[in-house]
């Protein structure tokens, strides 16, 4: 419902209100910001989007950790590495290494399966959050609209005298420059949604005067005025002009005054053109007038005849035409009013087009005969207040009349390319300023509801206010459009915002589970520091912090002991108990290197800081952390070393 002209004032709207947005398939939940807060939220939600990728993958990580297959520390190798990516890109590449080291050498298809599963997993997870950080934003921001604020709302009251009609005329005059600025700025985008038809040129009553005209067609809905409820309302607008020239009277002896028309042949409707001096220095002009019987057609189908006369006989051009309203001539005098002088000028007797439009509403499944039997229709939704606003706008002839009346001299557009009142009549068609007009009526049909925020400040009865002199209730039931204005769907945002609490809540649950077994394993009845193993066991030993210290401790009658002190210093510094090397050159298959550690010649055994001792003479021989093994060897391999590993 945006065009290019001037936006509404930012005081006319509500922002950082919930309000229905109007929308085709029903009004939407939504507010609106600024520009300057709508980036800001935009890039809260990307990150909330980032946060719900990465709870996910740690709720994926949770159960992966379950699926153990046969225990085999082949297997276990790949939990490390799931438990201790906590970034899914990090587990992507890891989990689809292990996965084809699994598959080189002796065949592990079922360890292949859980690796690349989980790799390709991960990196679903990883492109998928940033795609959504992009997209769902941007797919939330769901237009540039807010709500009216009611108090900014005017709309006159039908005028009943002369000075009412003129007070009204210049209130209106500014909508309508509105409408015809944004035809000449967004022609190609309103065509999209107007159709017109010009008709060929057929021969008239001589073979110089061409018969012509237009047909045309839109269609608007209530969500393109911007209505709350405005999705069942519906306007469709047919309507169609011809050249006529049987309106001409040409009895009368005026051959140095002036054109006499009678409109629809009744000669009690009169119009003249004249052709005097003082007026022929103009630039071509139009007027606009209704059928005298125009309301009782309304009431009866709304299909309401109307006329459009064009003063343009004797006004001076710089080239001929052969168009019906711009028909040119040899000029009899000439026009020094142009530096290499007009020496043509438009014919006399230009033809006045006799048009007609019917408007026809239609709410639900229900059709009124014309926009003021809309009140009538059972169960409509829209506020009686708003329905005054349209039967005031569409009442009494079509929009096309009452835009023409109220843009002036401004209606054609050669009048409007005129310097001086001199035309470039070649260039000027009659059908090009009915294709404006129409496109200009569009606009303002579309319009009428935010042209009712922008009424200057003047003394005239308001419709909108009740006796009390506040708004009417309804009043505020519209938006209103602006480039300033960004409207995000409260009911996505909401939704966004569930999943990430649910996210966050299951993490939440996954941690107090995890420290509900840490605290309830069973002890072993010979040392209470020693607990027996599961399934849960893992999720504790195979953090990286974990096989860390595992690295360092000490062994004692083949069980390993958590007496290492934490407040000793790494192994590889100055002073330390061990001293660490990575291997290199090792003669195992696919050895990448790995570490070993020996203790230092000449150390005592000393008790550490966390209570016994951090050496052991048994520890002299290198610890070496070599590749993952196969199933059978797992089978010959130290038992010593399962008793880290769960069990069912």
């Amino acid at each position: 419902m945006a065009d290019i002209y001037t936006p509404p004032k930012d005081s006319a709207y509500l922002l950082s209100t919930a309000f229905r947005m109007p929308h085709k398939n029903g009004d939407k939940w939504a507010m609106a910001f600024d520009n300057h807060t709508g980036p800001i939220l935009t890039a809260g939600l990307s990150v909330v989007i980032t946060i719900i990728g990465l709870c996910l993958w740690n709720l994926i990580c949770f159960f992966g950790m379950f699926f153990d297959g046969k225990k085999t520390r082949r297997r276990y190798v790949g939990l490390v590495v799931l438990w201790n990516s906590n970034d899914p890109w990090f587990a992507c590449k890891e989990l689809l290494y292990y996965a084809f080291q699994c598959v080189k050498g002796p065949k592990d298809w079922s360890n292949f399966r859980y690796g690349f599963g989980l790799g390709l997993t991960a990196f679903i997870v990883f492109a998928g959050g940033i795609a959504a950080s992009i997209s769902v934003p941007g797919a939330l921001l769901i237009g540039s609209v807010a709500p009216v604020r009611p108090s900014s709302v005017f709309w006159p009251d039908d005028p009943d005298d002369t000075v009412k009609s003129l007070q009204v005329f210049g209130l209106q005059a500014p909508a309508a420059m509105r409408s015809l600025g944004s035809v000449e700025a967004a022609e190609v985008t309103l065509r999209d949604r107007v159709y017109i038809n010009r008709h060929p040129k057929s021969s008239g009553p001589n073979d110089d005067e061409p018969v012509s005209g237009i047909d045309y067609n839109y269609a608007l809905s209530g969500v393109d005025m911007g209505l709350r409820w405005g999705s069942q309302l519906f306007l469709n607008v047919t309507g169609s002009c011809t050249t006529e020239y049987g309106w001409a009277d040409k009895r009368a002896n005026n051959s140095d005054q002036g054109d006499f028309y009678n409109l629809w042949n009744n000669d009690s409707l009169s119009i003249f053109v004249p052709i005097s001096k003082d007026v022929i220095i103009n630039a071509p002009s139009a007027s606009f007038m209704p059928h005298p019987h125009g309301y009782t057609q309304l009431l009866k189908d709304s299909n309401v005849s109307y006329a459009v006369m064009i003063y343009a006989a004797h006004r001076s051009s710089i080239s001929k035409s052969t168009d019906p309203w711009y028909a040119t001539e040899k000029r009899n005098e000439s026009d020094n009013r142009f530096q290499s002088q007009a020496d043509y000028w438009m014919k006399r007797y230009r033809p006045f087009l006799s048009c007609w439009q019917q408007d026809k509403w239609s709410y639900g499944s229900h059709s009124v005969k014309s926009v003021d039997e809309l009140k009538n229709v059972p169960g409509i939704k829209i506020k009686q207040v708003l329905l005054e606003i349209l039967e005031s706008a569409f009442g009494m002839s079509p929009m096309i009349v009452k835009l023409g009346t109220a843009s002036g001299v401004s209606a054609l557009r050669s009048q409007t390319t005129s310097p001086n009142g001199v035309i470039d009549a070649e260039k000027c068609l009659m059908v090009d300023d009915m294709e404006r007009l129409i496109l200009a009526s569009f606009v303002a049909s579309r319009s009428i509801f935010t042209d009712a925020t922008m009424f200057p400040k003047v003394q005239y009865t308001n419709i909108v206010t009740g006796p009390d002199k506040k708004p009417r209730s309804g009043a505020g039931d519209f938006v209103l459009s602006s480039p300033e204005i960004q409207t995000f769907s409260l009911g996505g945002i909401t939704a966004l915002l569930v999943v990430w609490g649910v996210l966050v809540l299951a993490n939440f649950a996954t941690s107090q589970l995890l420290s509900f077994f840490y605290r309830n394993q069973h002890m072993d009845e010979k040392d209470n520091k020693l607990v027996d193993v599961d399934r849960w066991t893992r999720f504790r030993v195979l953090t990286a912090v974990q096989l860390f210290r595992r690295l360092y401790e000490r062994s004692e009658n083949k069980v390993e002991q958590c007496e290492w002190s934490c407040e000793k210093t790494v192994p590889d510094v100055k002073n330390g108990d061990y001293e660490v090397k990575l291997v290199g050159g090792c003669i195992e298959d696919r050895c990448m290197g790995h570490l070993s550690k020996t203790l230092i010649e000449g150390e005592a055994t000393t008790p550490s800081d966390g209570g016994k001792s951090d050496s052991n003479p048994k520890d002299n021989a290198a610890v070496v952390v070599n590749r993952a093994a196969s199933d059978d060897e797992v089978v010959e391999g130290n038992q010593e070393k399962d008793a880290m590993l769960p069990r069912k």
